[in-house]
């Protein structure tokens, strides 16, 4: 979840519960951007869309205030608090999800159907670690696509990054603190932050360094090669601990393949953290975490303390999902229609654009970026039966993400001209 929208979502909740009333004043965005530590962008883009989907409203020069949406009660549904539809866009660019053309659901839902039969594993609770035959899958799965050497006894699985950064965070002696690429890694910087870390951005000299690498900005851009090896270099000589998060990078579309930094320093040094969210389903909440060298005893002797919070029965689902080589096909599919939707996209922008702008575009993702040579376009964009990412909105100009994921390829060009006009 982007950083806006947990803002969005925090106020919108304090509305539904009632704490903030219809007619109450919103919090300036320098209050907010102190009490949630998060950027004012951040604060800015949660509050437009906010009144774009009509929970708040502006008065010029005193601020926001509450609209009483958020809180009309249907007495038919015994006082159950009621979210009115958002309005209804003809064309989303917003949404970054999986495109139904490409979807494994179907084929997902008869290896679910084959895990539930098995009574004897579901009958008794899972490994600490995660299941034995799924880690042998994912051992195997990251040496031929990441060139990744290790066992499964370096693999954790777990439901999402969050837990596994937990137990990581026990695992790394020395100085606490850490750097993140940018403000948007909320979750991740909170984690870290509730353990007693002190967290910064873009600071190479902290201890603990989070990277990206095949998905450096919000528009894709992937860590060069030569840059890879300063990293490992540099957190080597200086022991510090780099935690690679490989996420989208299934989805880097450039000819040459990008080395894993765990692969390019053997794992010294190097936590990888990966994921089948973004090319399984959304829903299926399995990730895993490939620890540093050196640490596996010292995770044997903890790993007692943290219980499994991945399902088994999606664990088994997977691990013969893999073995029968779908998930490999499936990323293949995945990849050509992706690709042929962002050269399309591509290709409108730049004709739509003209010079009212740049496009920002990388190697990696289903995103483009735009950045409009306007002030604030936010208002006008609104009015439209199209939905976009906000990345900035200032007086100079306003950065837009426009992402393909969920939109017909045949629909691209008519959403972009739409926007655009």
């Amino acid at each position: 979840m982007k950083v806006y929208e947990t803002v969005y979502n925090y106020y919108l909740d304090l509305m539904k519960s009632g704490d903030l009333k219809a007619g109450d004043r919103m919090p300036s965005l320098r209050e907010c951007e102190r009490t949630l530590s998060v950027s004012r962008t951040s604060v800015e883009n949660a509050y437009l869309q906010l009144a774009a989907d009509g929970y708040i409203y502006s008065v010029e020069k005193v601020g926001y205030f509450v609209t009483d949406l958020a809180t009309k009660i249907d007495t038919q549904e015994k006082g159950t608090i009621l979210k009115e539809k958002p309005k209804d866009y003809k064309y989303d660019l917003a949404t970054i999800g999986e495109d139904k053309q490409v979807s494994c659901l179907n084929m997902w839902r008869r290896y679910m159907k084959s895990a539930l039969r098995q009574e004897d594993r579901l009958l008794s609770y899972g490994d600490y670690q995660g299941e034995r035959d799924l880690r042998i899958e994912i051992a195997n799965y990251v040496r031929k696509r990441r060139n990744i050497i290790c066992s499964e006894d370096d693999i954790v699985i777990g439901a999402g990054f969050q837990n596994l950064l937990q137990i990581l965070i026990a695992l790394i002696p020395g100085e606490k603190s850490i750097s993140f690429p940018t403000r948007d890694f909320f979750d991740g910087a909170t984690t870290f932050k509730n353990a007693g870390f002190q967290v910064s951005y873009r600071n190479k000299e902290s201890h603990v360094i989070y990277v990206t690498p095949s998905y450096m900005t919000k528009w894709g851009e992937v860590m060069t090669i030569k840059r890879r090896h300063e990293l490992c270099e540099h957190a080597i000589k200086n022991n510090h601990l780099i935690i690679e998060d490989d996420y989208q990078n299934e989805f880097v579309f450039s000819s040459k393949p990008t080395p894993s930094l765990y692969a390019l320093n053997g794992g010294v040094n190097t936590a990888f953290l990966g994921s089948f969210s973004r090319v399984l389903l959304p829903s299926v909440r399995i990730s895993f975490i490939i620890l540093p060298k050196g640490v596996k005893q010292e995770y044997n002797s903890i790993k007692k303390a943290y219980n499994q919070t991945a399902s088994k029965a999606e664990q088994i689902a997977l691990a013969q999902f893999l073995r029968d080589g779908h998930l490999n096909r499936h990323i293949k599919k995945m990849r050509r229609l992706y690709e042929e939707k962002r050269m399309v996209m591509e290709a409108s922008i730049l004709k739509n654009l003209s010079d009212k702008g740049e496009i920002l575009k990388g190697e990696s993702g289903m995103e483009l970026g735009i950045r409009i040579n306007k002030k604030s376009v936010f208002e006008k964009i609104i009015k439209k039966p199209v939905s976009v990412g906000i990345l900035d909105n200032t007086k100079d100009n306003s950065t837009l993400l426009l992402s393909c994921s969920k939109i017909d390829v045949d629909d691209i060009d008519k959403a972009v001209s739409l926007l655009l006009e």
